[in-house]
């Protein structure tokens, strides 16, 4: 009985491929252990500001109005207690309705990096490529977005690509039964176009943000240029 070695390499190859992670990747995911560390200390300090402010009621309220027995004063530890319990749990911030603030256009890259990392795993092997596209794209976007307008353009349409195009597009996928993905092929040439489009619009919203950075750039070094080409600058006291 021959072994199929063409198989066997196949799998090899796919379970690499699978499970060996890219740059773009091990970047994503060093930025959410970065996010979740921040907000694990958010919640901390959080809790212990209201720990302290509990405690300190507390302690006003029997020194200064009337001492508390003994099962009040457990009661009210307990409260005291929920509270903090309840302050770490709850995230630092929330989501508001409608209108759309600066900490929440700063947190969209993110949110959509932690999501998109989630279902990594699931979507097909081809389209790795194209979401090593975006996860860089939103770890380029991260730092600028918290400096635009809300209702900015560009603001706008980080909005509409990461809190709604990509989501409904992946999930849209994966929706389709995997009998039916593996049957059709175009479903996954659909996915990658999707995604490919994505990304298009990704790298053309990041030249849009970082414009008016890289002209004050070019104008430093323009005025850099006129001030100090041709003279005799001075030597190094130092030296």
């Amino acid at each position: 009985m021959g072994v199929d070695l063409a198989g066997l390499w196949r799998q090899a190859d796919e379970y690499l491929r699978r499970h060996i992670k890219s740059k773009a990747v091990r970047e994503a995911e060093k930025r959410r252990a970065e996010r979740q560390s921040q907000e694990a200390a958010r919640r901390v300090k959080r809790a212990a500001v209201v720990g302290g402010a509990s405690g300190a009621g507390l302690l006003g309220y029997g020194l200064l109005i009337a001492p508390l027995a003994g099962p009040a004063l457990i009661a009210a530890g307990g409260g005291a207690l929920l509270l903090v319990a309840v302050s770490l749990a709850l995230p630092s911030r929330r989501r508001t309705g409608g209108d759309f603030s600066q900490a929440e256009l700063a947190a969209l890259p993110g949110e959509a990096e932690d999501w998109l990392l989630g279902r990594r795993d699931g979507l097909p092997l081809a389209v790795r490529p194209l979401l090593d596209r975006i996860f860089g794209r939103l770890g380029d976007l991260q730092p600028h977005l918290a400096a635009l307008a809300p209702h900015s353009g560009p603001a706008w349409e980080a909005r509409r690509l990461l809190g709604d195009h990509l989501p409904r597009l992946v999930l849209a996928y994966e929706a389709i039964p995997p009998s039916a993905r593996h049957e059709d092929p175009a479903v996954e040439e659909r996915l990658a176009a999707g995604l490919r489009t994505i990304a298009d619009a990704l790298d053309e919203l990041c030249r849009e943000i970082c414009r008016d950075p890289l002209m004050s750039f070019e104008t430093q070094g323009r005025f850099l240029e006129t001030r100090y080409r041709g003279q005799n600058l001075p030597s190094n006291r130092f030296e």
